[in-house]
């Protein structure tokens, strides 16, 4: 099931748990103090824990549409696995967390039927990476990529809970191409591998500082670490 959020989504509205109201403000996001600053496009910071290194960067979005932080939360994340272990990367492991206890969640780009595939868009887009392996589900969408051969379940819960969300904007078609063509895809990242793409995750605001967090699950369901890297809000 589907963790607590600060929005419940339902097939045909968005209802706010918290009062941001139609004339919130998209926020922008930079490291906190005490946050590990690394150079690139956007405000990124870094961490590392049980030999995982990831950079994560907000205000990078360069694509369509420019003004993709007014509707979610777009973060270009670099995932490093030298822990030795295959990592299991899925869009539920990962949120933006207030201090509050209010959670973000990365939204999934791709809209699956557990029956039929059918991708609306470009596919095998520009994610950059090694020793990593798509989930069988996404195969459609990356044409020519290493797709995992083992078990690797389609979460259906999560997708059908969360991908409605981009329906509650309604000026263009939500994702767009270049979201699909850039989003972080699920898979495993093999050790010694790297990967990187986008993250959607719902849209931050009326909040001063979040974290970004990724939960460290080993192939297979067995948790070993989390990594936290702080933000704040400008």
């Amino acid at each position: 099931m589907p963790r607590p959020t600060a929005i419940l989504v339902g097939l045909l509205a968005v209802v706010p748990l918290i009062a941001v109201g139609s004339a919130g403000c998209a926020t922008t996001l930079v490291p906190a103090p005490g946050a590990h600053r690394v150079a690139g496009v956007g405000y990124g910071a870094e961490a590392e824990q049980a030999g995982v290194h990831i950079v994560a960067s907000a205000a990078a979005w360069r694509g369509f549409p420019s003004d993709l932080d007014d509707i979610v939360e777009p973060m270009l994340v670099t995932i490093t696995n030298d822990s030795g272990r295959s990592l299991e990367i899925r869009y539920e492991h990962f949120d933006l967390l207030t201090p509050g206890g209010v959670i973000f969640v990365a939204l999934p780009p791709f809209q699956i039927s557990v029956v039929t595939f059918e991708p609306a868009y470009g596919m095998g887009g520009p994610v950059l990476g090694f020793g990593f392996s798509v989930a069988p589900y996404l195969s459609p969408w990356y044409p020519g990529w290493t797709v995992y051969g083992g078990p690797f379940p389609f979460h259906s819960g999560y997708y059908a809970g969360y991908y409605p969300y981009y329906s509650s904007y309604e000026r263009i078609t939500l994702p767009t191409g270049d979201m699909i063509q850039k989003a972080l895809p699920e898979g495993v990242l093999a050790p010694g591998g790297r990967i990187t793409g986008f993250l959607y995750f719902e849209q931050v605001t009326d909040v001063s500082r979040v974290a970004f967090v990724a939960r460290l699950i080993e192939l297979g369901g067995q948790p070993f670490g989390q990594i936290q890297i702080p933000f704040v809000a400008q």
